[in-house]
This record gives structure tokens, C-alpha cells and sequence, in this order.
């Protein structure tokens, strides 16, 4: 990111440029030990969103750590420098707020609601939480026993199946092909020390990201702040190992036998771009149509037209690795193969043909009506700009991204999604009764049909 330029910003739009809201003012500057701070007054009553956002995500576990990285944010607010879980506890309910601490696929993340008056208390709790997290023994093998038990629930899931079977199936042998909350195996093998060494290793002011929201002097705020955390500590955070974005040459289709399940699960899918591809704000335009509102073409045509799903949608994944496009649908088991086909149909369409102008405008006028919305919440506000934060993406992104989807037409809908759909290297899971579901799958390629507990294994095996 380019920081020649921080202060204050959304400044006025060129002339021509037209918004349908103003872009809340905010400040983004970087404290002396790299640690990026974005600062937004909100007037929503007497309230702070705090989040810090750590580049420990769950793409940095390797398959035999699945499970690290969402473990570790789990155990950060149960002891910390001297203060034990109660006590902290106690601390938040004092400052009259919230405390979370969890990790996504891209980072890591404590997050804080409180009483604005309890500002300068409340960061600097974050702090010591960010700072001298203590990991104690036995909340280690307690959390670590919950999620054992959890991942048992999880597998007679069929979206949990689902999931898995499909990210196996995209991903081989990475930490995109797991589940982030690990196998039995990897979590069995996580201990205090691994836990420790990854927070010790990720959790630094280099690479991690601030978010301020709410009822704030951004002066005050900023002095706070640095009172805070200015004398924070730390290298660089160790990066991610690279995710592949290998294009299969053929679909390929997953059966998961669910003998008594009453409809099929199905997910439609293939790797696609990272969260900072250029193209990544037009594609929303693209999924938007596709999948992305109730109104989208798939879910259209199979929940109205064909009525044997009561939702379908579609998405491009955020993440800051090359993520997946994927189909989702609970649909009727009898009716498994006709979505399919319909679903590959609508890739194909719009590969092959230029879409109505009346439909994209639709499509453009429904997401710039509700680009809005989240930012009349701190927290919604608070996410965009740990977006900007966790991406590094420039600071006028969000101005910039109200003119790619104006921009947006026919002919750029249609080389989008020659570039970036891929309908005959398809991942294609469905998660049902194998009876009916086999003959139909076969029309779509080779069924290779496995059983849940067998999912739950071929994961498992890539530790």
C-alpha cells in the first residue's frame, strides 16, 4: 500500500463522477511498527467497534496443522498477560461491551464492542490480548476437546460434507483443500507449544490491521491509539505458502451416499482468482446476475420456473488466495440432474450469449442500492475498512468500485465469464441418496461415489 497519501479521505468526487451516498469519511494512517490504523466517526449512540486483524489466517495451516490457526484465536481471550479468562471477562462486561476472538481463511481477529466512554481502556485490553496471550494448559485441552466433539457434529452435516468433498476435490493437498477447523487427526496433534509458536509468529504490528468505528474524536482516537499499542513489538508475520490455481481438464463428480437424507445438497465448482485480481469488482456484476440475489438466473430457474430448490445462489470467493467459484443448491433428490444441467446451462449462456441490457441494468441498479446499506452500521462500516486493511487495497476502492460496476456492460459481461467460468472443468459434489442420485450423475462424467465417513477420511489422510 502506498502511505504518501494517508489522512483524511473520501475527498469530493471528479465532476461527472455521480454517487448515489458519500463514502464515510475515515482516516487511515500506519503507526512506526507497521501496524496499519483506520479511524471512522459514526454517529450510531455512544459506541466503538475495535477489530484487529492479524495475518493469521487458515490458509497459513498446512494439511497436518488444519485446525491451527482458528484454535489459536479461539484461546486468545482465555489468559492474557497476568489477566486470567475471568478476569477478562469481568473487563469487558465493565467497559459495558462484547469481546470475540476468531480466524477466517485470511486473518486472524479480536474484536471489541464497547461503551465510546471506555475507549482508552478498552485498547488497551486489546493490546494486552494481542500482545501477552497466555494459552494456558488447560483451556487449551478443554477448547481442544470442544473441537473434537464439534468436527463429530459437523460430519453428519450434508452442507459440512459438501463443503469438504468439494474442497478436497480443488484443492489437493493444500490448506484450501481442508476444512479450517481441522480432522481429527490434526487437531489430536495440536498442543500448547504449536498454538503458542504460531500466535508468537503471526501476531505482530507488521502486516496486521486496526479498525476504529463508532462514536470517536479521530484526534483523541488516534493519541489512544498510540498510547496503545505504538510500542508494539515484532517481525514480519511468516506469508502463506502459495495456493495453486491448477485448472482440471475434465468434470468430475462426487457422490456422498446419504441413504436417508430427504433432498440432495449440491455444489458446482472450480478454483478462481484472489480477492485482489483486477477483475474481482466486475465479477460481482457477473455473480450478482448468475447467483448473487433472489432474482439471479439460476435461482430463477430452479426455485421458480422448475420449483425443486427454495434457494440456489453462487459466489466468488474473498479470499486472499485464489478461492473458489462456486454453485450452491438443496434441491429435490428426483430434480439433481435437471439442476445440474440447468446450472451448467447458465454458465454456458453467458459465456455464449451478450446479456439483455434491461437485465444488467437491473443487475447494476441492484447493487449499487445496496452498497449502502452495511455502512449505516459501525460493525458493516468497520468491515469494509478492514477490507481496504486485510487486502491492501487502496484507500478509494470502494469510490473505484461504484464506477467498474456503472462501467460494466454486455460485452464486458461476457468476457468476464469466458475468462473466469469454467463450465467443463466443473467440481461437481452432490450429497444425497446414491439410488436416485447415480443414474442421473452419470450423465455429467465417471461418479466416483464415497460414503460420509470416507469424505471425512480422505480429508483426514491429507495430514
Amino acid at each position: 500500500m502506498d502511505h504518501a497519501n494517508h489522512g483524511m479521505r473520501s475527498d469530493p468526487p471528479e465532476p461527472g463522477r455521480v454517487f448515489p451516498f458519500s463514502f464515510p469519511r475515515f482516516e487511515h494512517f500506519q503507526l512506526a511498527s507497521g501496524l496499519e490504523v483506520y479511524l471512522a466517526a459514526i454517529d450510531r449512540g455512544p459506541l466503538v467497534s475495535l477489530h484487529l486483524a492479524c495475518p493469521g489466517g487458515a490458509w497459513h495451516d498446512s494439511p497436518s496443522e488444519a485446525g491451527r490457526a482458528t484454535l489459536t484465536a479461539e484461546l486468545l481471550d482465555e489468559g492474557a498477560d497476568g489477566l486470567s479468562a475471568m478476569e477478562i471477562a469481568a473487563r469487558v462486561d465493565n467497559l459495558g461491551g462484547f469481546l470475540s476472538t476468531q480466524a477466517d481463511w485470511n486473518a486472524s481477529w479480536i474484536s471489541l464492542g464497547l461503551l465510546s466512554q471506555h475507549l482508552a481502556p478498552g485498547l488497551d485490553l486489546l493490546a494486552r490480548i494481542a500482545r501477552g496471550a497466555t494459552f494456558p494448559d488447560g483451556e487449551v485441552e478443554r477448547l481442544r476437546h470442544q473441537r473434537l466433539a464439534n468436527l463429530k457434529r459437523r460430519a453428519s452435516q450434508p452442507a459440512s460434507l459438501a463443503a469438504d468433498a468439494l474442497a478436497a476435490a480443488l484443492y489437493p493437498g493444500t490448506a484450501y483443500g481442508q476444512c479450517p477447523l481441522g480432522t481429527e487427526t490434526s487437531v489430536n496433534a495440536l498442543g500448547r507449544r504449536q498454538l503458542f509458536e504460531f500466535y508468537r509468529q503471526q501476531f505482530t504490528p507488521e502486516g496486521s490491521t486496526l479498525i476504529l468505528t463508532g462514536d470517536l474524536d479521530t484526534h483523541t482516537a488516534r493519541q489512544t491509539v498510540e498510547d496503545a499499542l505504538g510500542d508494539w513489538q515484532g517481525g514480519e508475520a511468516k506469508p502463506a505458502k502459495p495456493i495453486r490455481n491448477d485448472a482440471q481438464g475434465e468434470t468430475r463428480v462426487i457422490l456422498v451416499d446419504r441413504k436417508d437424507a430427504a433432498q440432495t445438497t449440491l455444489r458446482l465448482g472450480h478454483p478462481s482468482i484472489p480477492r485482489t485480481h483486477p477483475d474481482f469488482g466486475a465479477l460481482q456484476v457477473l455473480n450478482s446476475l448468475l447467483g448473487g440475489k433472489f432474482t439471479s438466473r439460476i435461482n430463477l430457474k430452479l426455485r421458480e420456473e422448475l420449483g425443486i430448490t427454495y434457494g440456489a445462489n453462487s459466489s466468488f470467493s474473498t479470499r486472499l488466495g485464489p478461492g473458489p467459484f462456486q454453485v450452491a443448491a438443496d434441491v429435490d433428490s428426483e430434480g439433481a440432474g435437471i439442476g445440474i444441467r440447468e446450472i451448467i446451462g447458465e454458465l454456458h449462456r453467458l459465456q455464449d450469449e451478450r446479456v439483455d441490457e434491461a437485465e444488467l441494468e437491473d443487475t447494476k441498479s441492484y447493487l449499487l442500492g445496496v452498497f449502502p446499506y452495511p455502512l449505516q452500521r459501525i460493525d458493516g462500516l468497520a468491515s469494509r475498512l478492514a477490507d481496504l486493511g486485510v487486502a491492501n487495497l487502496p484507500d478509494d476502492y470502494f469510490d473505484q468500485q461504484l464506477d467498474v460496476i456503472r462501467a460494466v456492460d454486455p460485452q464486458t459481461l461476457q468476457e468476464l465469464a469466458q475468462r473466469h467460468l469454467q463450465p467443463t472443468r466443473l467440481s461437481i459434489v452432490a450429497v444425497g441418496p446414491a439410488e436416485a442420485l447415480q443414474p442421473q450423475l452419470e450423465a455429467f462424467g465417471t461418479v466416483s461415489l464415497t460414503a460420509p465417513t470416507d469424505v471425512i477420511s480422505a480429508v483426514d489422510a491429507l495430514d
